[in-house]
């Protein structure tokens, strides 16, 4: 068997997980605090031993990581008093059955009992503890200030806590909308950052773009497969000679 056909594969198989996180990607393009993922790779030789290996050496692409996006997504004004949007970095803390998670969607809900959630229906936790901020029954305005302090009716209730971490590349994407932080992961409670109520923190996906993305990775992912066919083919047709002459 050619060995060009491994190189071929690995380059298939690289252009299949960029065209997974590019789908992923416009298939969020509309979610609120959306964060995209990129595709790195990197290429290998085949039997390489330190940085002075053969030209000759077969080369191998893979991909080296898929990372997080952490840019800023616009803004969008909705006037509901329970979305919210950051401005700057950080995220809002909640509250899940699996330990406490990290989220850029701010657009929250308030369950029966008072408790603002988010769409999923995690509490969305406050400075006073994990149990989530309750609006007491029968309040007639909710505001939220910049520093993310929480009024109910001009009454100060609790402030969203807001976590800022020292490298967010490590953080782990937990389904689409979350984020988990690794153990010893450092945090902080950023400065800058202003909460704005009314607002959501839209993708920061560009829908052109990544469609864009999606039809490159899909004519590479199409070449990888022609050029393994085409490496099959030879192999075929020089087991067949090779057959004959026997």
């Amino acid at each position: 068997m050619s060995d060009g056909i491994y190189s071929a594969t690995s380059g298939a198989i690289s252009q299949q997980r960029s065209l997974e996180v590019v789908a992923n990607n416009l298939a969020n393009a509309t979610a609120t605090g959306f964060r995209g993922d990129r595709v790195a790779f990197r290429e290998a030789l085949a039997g390489a031993n330190g940085q002075n290996a053969p030209a000759t050496n077969l080369r191998f692409v893979a991909v080296s990581r898929v990372k997080t996006d952490d840019s800023q997504g616009g803004l969008k004004q909705t006037a509901n008093p329970l979305d919210v949007a950051l401005e700057g970095e950080g995220y809002f803390a909640v509250s899940t059955p699996r330990g406490e998670r990290y989220t850029r969607a701010g657009a929250f809900v308030m369950d029966a009992d008072g408790v603002i959630r988010t769409r999923d229906g995690y509490a969305v936790v406050g400075d006073s503890g994990p149990n989530g901020i309750s609006i007491p029954s029968g309040t007639a305005s909710v505001e939220i200030s910049p520093d993310g302090t929480v009024s109910a009716d001009g009454s100060p209730l609790d402030r969203f806590k807001i976590v800022a971490f020292t490298d967010p590349n490590s953080l782990i994407k937990e389904g689409d909308l979350l984020f988990q932080a690794p153990p010893g992961l450092a945090s902080n409670t950023p400065v800058n950052t202003e909460v704005a109520q009314g607002f959501i923190e839209t993708a920061n996906v560009n829908a052109v773009s990544g469609l864009n993305e999606l039809i490159t990775a899909n004519r590479s992912f199409e070449a990888f497969q022609r050029v393994i066919r085409t490496y099959g083919q030879i192999d075929e047709r020089t087991a067949k000679e090779l057959g004959s002459e026997s």
